[in-house]
């Protein structure tokens, strides 16, 4: 993942280009610690952006609770009826 990539991301996400640029300066160029810039943005009021936790998500639990939809499966020979 580039710079040029992070700043995208957080733009997308609705980051303000002050806290984008502060979290940018923070940030090693050759190499980027997506959970460091997660942790800024947490501590400037955003949301994480580039790691999930999905141990606490919601919707982790609720697809475990959903199970499987069943499938009919088409025999893979035709059968002729007269």
């Amino acid at each position: 993942m580039k710079i040029s990539d992070v700043i995208l991301e957080m733009e997308l996400a609705g980051v303000d280009s002050a806290v984008i640029t502060e979290i940018v300066n923070l940030c090693d160029p050759d190499h980027l610690d997506v959970e460091l810039i997660d942790d800024e943005l947490l501590k400037r009021g955003c949301n994480k952006i580039f790691t999930v936790d999905y141990e606490s998500d919601d919707e982790y639990d609720d697809w475990e609770e959903e199970g499987y939809v069943s499938v009919q499966k088409f025999p893979h020979k035709q059968h002729y009826k007269e």
